[in-house]
């Protein structure tokens, strides 16, 4: 399969590194991972104590077959200050990380192209997506819903549905509460133990609730008219309400509180090393 590189930016648009944007990428090093590793010693045996990953840089090179033009094109995409850009990296498989652009250089045309070295700070692991869809008050079967994720589970049962964390790291649910709910509840179970929990008291007839547990942007919010209002007051303090899953399979358990359809569409968020 022919790999594809190309960003995205917060409103979904997209710049492509290939024929379509007349801008190639190549020479590209980083896409791996690196650790700091704390080891203690223990006669002739060392245990480690700590992993973390720090920023890294993902640096490559781009050859603007337009000239000036398509360096021009890339400067007008990358506006400053943007956050939330996505690097995509596409093979047999799917994945991005959030960046921030360090650098850009700019040397002369050549033969009617520009090549120039682009340096991206790594602020995330790469993801990888799963989405699962639980309707209850309905039929015992989901739906698919056409969204841009990499996996879409919809089969459930009595508001429950599997899911399976193939990451390295626990990994963050962003959830989508569609339709009445009266004191909403999400449980997260490995065997008969709950692992954590989510419950607002919340009421409403109709509407639509997202709560994201992605680590820097963390929220609880109805969308109320096309605008999120948050609620992050209605929360049950007591519970951990932002859902995190560990590697390996669990089982979600929704109960929206009323007997009329209500969906709730979770997206998971797979944490790998690298790509």
């Amino acid at each position: 399969m022919i790999r594809k590189i190309y960003l995205e930016n917060p409103s979904g648009n997209k710049f492509h590194f290939d024929y379509r944007s007349g801008c190639l990428i190549h020479n590209i090093t980083g896409l791996g991972f690196s650790q700091e590793l704390t080891h203690l010693k223990f006669d002739s045996f060392f245990d480690r104590v700590d992993q973390t990953q720090g920023l890294m840089e993902i640096q490559a090179t781009l050859t603007f077959l337009k000239g000036y033009f398509g360096y021009t094109e890339l400067m007008n995409y990358l506006k400053l200050g943007e956050r939330e850009l996505k690097l995509y990296y596409e093979a047999d498989d799917s994945a991005f990380c959030f960046v921030d652009i360090k650098s850009v250089s700019k040397q002369d045309l050549m033969a009617g192209s520009l090549t120039c070295q682009i340096v991206f700070l790594k602020l995330s692991l790469w993801q990888k997506t799963q989405t699962y869809t639980i309707e209850v008050n309905e039929s015992s079967v989901g739906k698919v819903y056409p969204y841009q994720y990499s996996f879409t589970y919809s089969a459930c049962y009595e508001g429950r549905i599997h899911v399976i964390n193939r990451g390295v790291f626990k990994a963050p649910l962003w959830i989508e509460i569609i339709g009445a709910v009266d004191d909403p509840e999400i449980m997260i179970r490995k065997g008969n133990e709950v692992k954590t929990m989510l419950r607002l008291f919340h009421s409403q007839p109709e509407g639509k609730i997202q709560i994201s547990a992605v680590p820097n942007k963390q929220f609880i919010r109805k969308v109320d008219q096309g605008e999120g209002v948050s609620i992050y007051g209605s929360q049950d303090f007591t519970c951990d309400n932002f859902l995190f899953v560990e590697p390996g399979e669990f089982e979600v358990e929704f109960k929206p509180g009323v007997a009329s359809l209500t969906t709730c569409r979770i997206t998971m968020f797979e944490g790998y090393l690298g790509v």
